[in-house]
């Protein structure tokens, strides 16, 4: 273990030595001093900006600055720019340079021959289609008036809305501030004579920015869509290249990583679990074991399988409840909508669960039933959102510590050290906005690190349970061949078979467990009503209850996605345009 530690300082170290002491500098002694934007919307939906950027370099020596404005935004349609001019507040010309990069304009204003320090104004003027956003009663300009990703302060920030006519006095106004996705409103508007006036009342931070909202009512714009124009080419600068190097080590440096533990659990939801097999375990026989160990239940057997809870070992602790009769799970015989592989169930509650004692099944009982006796899994899925995993991983986490099976973290004296060096660096790195290699390999050694350190280990006592956890696996899928050379193995009944198929689902051997009680389980339990064809088995009980345990993964797995409709809601960095910029 001693070599991982000497490359991760060694990494911290070079990457603080490259870009620490010049990103704490450019940092902290760089700022816009004012941020004004005029926008004049045209009769067409076309728009006119002028954004005044007073940036004071104060007596670091650059060339300029440069400005990104995203052409694309998830709420809108992308963008049509053309950049007019670029020039100072006399009107004389910058020298700049435009190009676009990844669906970002690039405006790279400066003369890498002149150097620059104190405070400069550069004036911007850019016409854009497709900002304007059309609603059923009224048009709108949902815009990123800053941006919020400028790495240095802005210590005030103002828009100007110019309408296409003067009459118009019936508008929606709003605004919004901080970092991407606040609510906050530290800004003010007013309407006066066609024109709407927005401005902060507090400084903003890096990556905090300034949107607007000016909704006008329908008919005074004839707004149509303008097909983007690709006038500017990508500029193949080394800058540019070493960022898309970066891209593509930084990808396939956590791919594995990133693949497995989420969208492994989303995508495949059949995948069997793998155990994670501590050292002191690796090459010793597995002993037969009949019952799971300590009693434990069967989302706690899959969480020390694995140590990790997924959505397999969460639909246990449903299946599990109808076992021991709380509810039953009944087949519709229908198909969720836009899920033309995924059946729908229901649930229905038989008992009020008062009596459940542990708390992961009264979290999982209250959450299906609240405040109704029935609901289907379609139902779950407009309400995964709310479905209380977070909770449930804390109380699971916390039992097995409790329990002993996993150990309790303590930071060191070392880890402190190491994750307060990370961190620093790692916010000197932000604030710099710095891209390239060395930035990849921070980044990357701190995840690996971190995710090492917080990853749950198994105390002795988890790991001998673990032992007897592989133990009860093969029993679970031992065949009759297998049976007969063991002593004392239990005999195979009905009941046997329901009480232990939510522990083999949980350790991948459902299938196995199903085929031994083929001959033996043939009537449909009272606790599971669908469609039953002739010569109802184990097996076909056990594939039904997987196409629910799919039905359920994918209705919590997928991430259901809104969109902003109407004028009510919205958000800082939410719109079109934003972006950010920075000097060079």
């Amino acid at each position: 273990m001693r070599l991982p530690h000497i490359l991760k300082f060694f990494t911290v170290g070079l990457a603080f030595v490259l870009f620490g002491f010049a990103s704490a500098a450019y940092a902290g002694t760089e700022a816009i001093d004012n941020f004004d934007v005029k926008v004049a919307v045209e009769k067409d939906g076309s728009i006119l900006v002028t954004e005044a950027i007073t940036y004071n370099f104060d007596t670091n020596e650059r060339h300029g600055i440069f400005r990104d404005i995203p052409l694309t935004a998830p709420n809108g349609p992308r963008l049509n720019v053309k950049v007019l001019s670029v020039a100072n507040e006399r009107g004389e010309a910058w020298q700049y340079s435009v190009f676009v990069d990844n669906d970002v304009l690039h405006i790279k204003i400066g003369n890498p021959r002149l150097s620059l320090f104190g405070r400069k104004i550069y004036v911007i003027n850019y016409k854009i289609h497709n900002a304007i956003r059309t609603f059923e009663d009224h048009d709108e300009l949902y815009w990123n008036v800053t941006g919020d990703a400028w790495s240095v302060e802005i210590k005030n920030a103002s828009a100007a809305i110019t309408l296409p006519d003067l009459s118009i006095t019936d508008m929606k106004m709003d605004c919004f501030t901080g970092r991407r996705g606040s609510t906050e409103k530290n800004c003010t508007f007013a309407s006066n004579n066609g024109v709407i006036n927005f401005s902060t009342t507090r400084a903003l931070g890096p990556s905090e920015g300034l949107t607007i909202v000016g909704g006008i009512p329908r008919g005074y714009i004839n707004n149509a869509y303008v097909l983007p124009q690709d006038e500017y080419g990508t500029e193949w600068s080394r800058y540019n290249l070493w960022k898309k190097i970066s891209v593509i080590i930084f990808v396939l440096a956590i791919f594995v990583s990133i693949f497995s533990s989420v969208f492994g659990r989303f995508f495949n939801f059949r995948r069997k679990p793998k155990p994670v097999i501590p050292k002191e375990l690796k090459g010793k026989p597995v002993t037969v074991e009949y019952n799971p160990p300590d009693g434990l239940a069967p989302i706690e057997i899959g969480t020390i399988l694995d140590r990790k809870m997924d959505f397999t070992d969460l639909s246990s602790v449903i299946i599990d409840l109808a076992v021991r009769g709380y509810l039953k799970i009944r087949d519709v015989g229908e198909r969720i909508k836009f899920w033309p592989d995924r059946e729908d169930f229901e649930l229905i509650k038989i008992k009020d669960g008062a009596d459940l004692t542990l708390s992961i099944d009264k979290i999982v009982f209250d959450f299906l039933f609240n405040k109704k006796d029935a609901v289907r899994v379609s139902e779950l899925k407009r309400a995964s959102r709310n479905f209380p995993s977070k909770k449930i991983g804390e109380t699971l986490e916390s039992k097995l510590k409790d329990d002993g099976y996993f150990y309790q973290r303590v930071l060191n004296k070392k880890h402190l050290i190491f994750g307060l060096i990370s961190f620093i660096v790692l916010m000197m790195g932000v604030l710099a906005s710095f891209t390239g290699l060395v930035s990849v390999i921070l980044w990357t050694s701190t995840i690996v690190y971190f995710k090492f350190f917080y990853k749950t280990k198994l105390t002795r006592k988890g790991s001998d349970t673990l032992a007897k956890i592989l133990g009860f696996r093969e029993f679970l899928q031992l065949t009759e061949k297998d049976k007969l050379a063991l002593l004392n193995a239990p005999e195979l009944r009905p009941e046997t078979f329901e009480k232990f198929l939510p522990y083999a689902m949980v350790l991948g051997v459902e299938d196995k467990w199903a085929q031994k009680f083929e001959s033996i389980y043939q009537v449909l339990p009272e606790w599971y009503e669908g469609r039953v064809a002739v010569g109802f088995n184990s097996t076909m009980l056990s594939r039904n209850l997987m196409m629910f345990n799919n039905s359920f993964n994918k209705a919590f797995g997928a991430s259901a996605s809104t969109s902003r409709s109407g004028f009510s809601g919205g958000s800082s960095g939410g719109g079109s345009g934003g972006g950010g910029g920075g000097s060079w």
